[in-house]
């Protein structure tokens, strides 16, 4: 048996290992660990509550408005504060440009490395072994899109600073709503940006994601994993089909359920945490690291839904609301993000039109004493929940469980293993030395860590991965 150590994985912030046991080419183990404590909770405790939603949005700077987003239904949940109609929109709208930004910048910049030879724009390249299949005339034109994804994924981020003040890191969404308030100038800016970055996703970027289904399309048939879904709900609050994507709902063993937040737990038996529970509910108390527990090997917990493991994502939200059915694999999800980010843009588009040039309700809220919220919702990554405490005012406890958390945690004390784990058993591994298919199983999760790649092993020597 051999083991593979690649650590760190990806290609954007924090620290992803991946440990893989391979017995004659094929994985029969694996562990997923997060390297890197961030201690946000315990940084917000004894905090006034309104802090948090800057505070939270500090966790990354590719999502952080999916934590601004999620900080302000917590927030609004616990005080007892609905938007206007309008304010939710714009804020939607602002959310919404984050998926175009992430999504153009996962599929070109942190997938296409892994099936597109170059470009090569680095004077210090050097070319690195890789199962590359695309003839060079359709490699070659691919590579220019992957320079041309940039600027599109930019101007999806001049739509969020417009809407939001700046971006990463918005000042725009508050409790209440939002704090820019729209008018006839963003709304002719906005519109023209957005049909641009639309002309780009289904004109190059949906071609693009065909053509390397094509080239790969042994990449259906790895990366399966359980095959269980969960979606906390996205853009599900209209009627109209021109507005609505995906209704909260999971998928077990290939039956259909609703949603109950109450299904969700978090298990810490091989987490490095403290304390003799196997199981903690999110909205209970802030639980210490232990880095030298035994059998530990992640800082990331294992959330758990009824005991399940369950992918969440876009595949996860394309596939609950009938979008896309294809299949659950690494190609699908790549598809599905793709398919995704083109659903957005047109309900972007809808929403503008809907949208009236009102000013936005900005009021000053009373901290109430005590208090409990859940803010709940789907980003770019999939599920994403925030629990606040109050107490005397101040935060007593706050609790986020992450999508990169449910896709990517180890094993519980059941023995069931995190998502990412599971989808790599089984994995046919042709070249040991250079085991091209666990990163582009773990990469089509589009997991929120780091950016550069070392692969180690028992028996040969370090191989550097050129990152691009």
């Amino acid at each position: 048996m051999e083991k593979i150590v690649i650590n760190p994985l990806t290609r954007i912030s924090g620290f992803l290992e991946i440990e893989v046991t391979i017995d004659n080419h094929k994985v029969v183990d694996a562990k997923s660990s997060g390297m890197m404590y961030r201690g946000f909770e315990k940084m917000l405790q004894g905090r006034p509550p309104l802090d948090a939603i800057y505070f939270t949005e500090r966790i990354c700077g590719i999502c952080s408005t999916a934590h601004s987003v999620a900080s302000a239904l917590g927030l609004e949940d616990a005080l007892k504060v609905v938007p206007t109609p309008n304010d939710s929109m714009i804020r939607q709208i602002i959310h919404g440009c984050e998926f175009l930004q992430n999504h153009l910048r996962h599929f070109y910049q942190y997938t296409f490395p892994d099936y597109v030879n170059g470009p090569h724009i680095n004077p210090l390249y050097k070319e690195s072994v890789g199962d590359y299949r695309l003839p060079e005339n359709i490699n070659k034109t691919l590579s220019v899109h992957y320079l041309k994804s940039i600027e599109y994924s930019r101007s999806a981020h001049k739509m969020l600073a417009i809407l939001g003040g700046k971006a990463p890191h918005n000042h725009g969404v508050f409790v209440g709503g939002v704090t820019v308030n729209m008018d006839a100038d963003k709304w002719i800016e906005l519109k023209s940006i957005v049909s641009s970055i639309k002309g780009f996703i289904d004109n190059i970027m949906v071609p693009d994601v065909n053509i390397l289904a094509e080239y790969y399309p042994d990449y259906f048939e790895n990366g399966k994993g359980y095959g269980n879904l969960m979606s906390y709900g996205l853009y599900n609050q209209y009627i109209d089909k021109k507005f609505k994507y995906v209704d909260p709902g999971v998928l077990i063993k290939n039956q259909r359920y609703g949603f109950n937040k109450d299904r969700i737990t978090e298990n810490i038996h091989y987490s490095w945490y403290i304390g003799d529970r196997e199981n903690i509910e999110p909205e209970g108390e802030y639980v210490e690291t232990d880095v030298y527990k035994k059998g530990g090997y992640s800082f990331i917990k294992a959330p758990r839904y009824g005991g399940y493991g369950v992918e969440v994502g876009p595949l996860a939200r394309m596939y609950l609301s009938g979008e896309y059915t294809r299949g659950i694999s690494t190609m699908d999800r790549t598809i599905a993000r793709v398919l995704e980010v083109s659903k957005v843009c047109n309900i972007i588009e809808h929403l503008l039109g809907k949208i009236e040039f009102e000013p936005t309700s900005q009021k000053a809220y009373e901290v109430t004493e005590q208090a409990k919220g859940i803010g709940l919702t789907d980003t770019t990554r999939g599920a994403l929940g925030h629990w606040i405490s109050i107490e005397d005012t101040k935060i007593k406890n706050y609790s986020i469980i992450t999508p990169s958390a449910w896709n990517l945690s180890p094993m519980d004390s059941n023995g069931v293993r995190g998502v990412a784990e599971e989808a790599l058993i089984g994995t046919y591994v042709k070249d040991e030395k250079n085991p091209v298919e666990i990163g582009r199983i773990i990469r089509s999760f589009d997991p929120c860590v780091s950016c550069a790649t070392h692969i180690t092993s028992d028996r040969y020597k370090d191989i550097s991965v050129k990152i691009t």
